[in-house]
């Protein structure tokens, strides 16, 4: 077994963990941790300390103590390094030994440090043999290091580029159930860099909402445009906060994360905004009926409509209609008309427009026959992806 395999037995035989080990011994847990997997090497003083904490000694840690204390040649580079100072520390002990004592003695000592020598010459020996196995491991160790930063190096460059653009919208309108609003949207990310087999997913946290503090992970189609899209499958709930981000995977395996954003789903952002009484006017939108050669008539006070549209930055408004309804909202439309945007700003967040049109024409100059119900403007908002907003504006009888 390497050094590092002994230390890690030694410790889980101890019942200790890398954290408490290594705050005995001094160091940091990233340090042992290396010393475990052999890819770094202990101070002689770190590996005393290590032999005490741990209650083994060093030959047990390097590997060198066998049954009946036979000396084992170890096949790592600090062993050879442990042995040849404690080689070096015994020579001193026994020269100091040599200087006080008689001379018969000291040829004893002599004849033993010779034998002591000539073992550890043998085991020095063998540890040159080793040393180029040790070498060729540590080479190969190097190697794989290296090739591990190469890919880290390249993900990394991938990462400081790797979205270009992103968005999301709603693909329909707020649905209303009777414990939840949500909305089914789609995410479109476009990275600025894509290479052959690149994969993404796209990494969704909840809070608060019908899915709080859950995380999804998405996969995203890539698209003839470039573009990766997750399309069918996403719901935002009113009420939510979501954070998006967007992991992309190599076909070398190298995994990249990068945030996009949190969107606050509020009934404001999922949708746009009517403002009837647009362009800053207060328009008293009501009817009039009269009796005419047996049937009642409606009229309408103010033909004009007038209204502001208060949209989310990413809506784009494909037109814009309101329909005259004489039988309340599920009524057939009495007239329709499609209106007209006159001016609009723009923000970072929001987009708004003024729209204005007429139902006045020859044609109805009469008004349009009335039996009863309620009257209401039904008012609805198209988008260039085909999703429908609606909103209605009943109309009060007037004198």
């Amino acid at each position: 077994m390497t050094l590092g395999e002994n230390i890690q037995a030694a410790r889980k035989k101890k019942g200790l963990s890398q954290e408490a080990l290594a705050e005995q011994v001094g160091v940091s847990r990233q340090a042992l941790g290396k010393w475990e997997k052999d890819t770094a090497l202990p101070s002689l003083d770190n590996l005393q300390a290590l032999a005490a904490a741990l209650d083994v000694s060093v030959d047990g840690l390097l590997g060198t103590a066998r049954p009946g204390g036979t000396p084992e040649p170890s096949l790592t580079l600090d062993t050879l390094r442990a042995l040849l100072e404690a080689r070096d520390a015994e020579k001193r002990r026994r020269t100091r030994l040599w200087g006080g004592a008689a001379l018969a003695v000291a040829a004893l000592l002599l004849c033993g440090i010779f034998g002591v020598a000539w073992q550890y010459d043998r085991q020095v020996q063998a540890l040159k043999e080793n040393y180029a196995q040790a070498q060729q491991q540590f080479s190969a160790t190097q190697s794989e290091l290296s090739a591990q930063i190469e890919e880290l190096q390249a993900a990394i460059r991938q990462g400081e580029a790797t979205v270009l653009d992103w968005s999301w919208q709603p693909n329909g309108k707020v649905v209303h159930d009777l414990d939840w609003s949500w909305v089914p949207v789609s995410v479109s990310v476009t990275p600025r860099t894509a290479t052959e087999g690149m994969t993404g997913q796209l990494v969704v946290v909840h809070q608060g909402g019908r899915y709080d503090g859950t995380t999804e992970l998405m996969a995203m189609s890539l698209g003839a445009d470039g573009v990766y899209r997750v399309e069918r499958g996403l719901i935002f709930t009113v009420g939510e906060t979501v954070d998006l981000s967007v992991q992309w995977q190599s076909t070398g395996g190298t995994t990249t994360n990068e945030p996009l954003g949190t969107v606050v789903c509020t009934e404001y952002t999922l949708g746009p905004e009517f403002l009837w009484d647009g362009y800053g006017t207060d328009f008293d939108y009501g009817y009039r009926t009269r009796m005419e050669v047996g049937r009642t008539m409606l009229t309408l006070t103010n033909y004009s409509v007038q209204m502001d549209l208060d949209c989310p930055a990413w809506m784009q408004i494909q037109s814009v209609t309101v329909e005259l309804r004489l039988k309340g909202a599920a009524g057939e439309p009495a007239a329709e008309i499609e209106l007209t945007c006159d001016d609009s700003w723009q923000s970072d967040t929001r987009n708004l427009s003024q729209w204005s049109g007429t139902f006045w024409n020859e044609e109805v100059k009469d008004g349009w026959p009335y039996e009863d119900g309620d009257v209401r403007f039904v008012a609805q908002v198209t988008d260039k992806n085909g999703n429908v907003w609606t909103d209605i504006h009943p109309l009060s009888e007037k004198p």
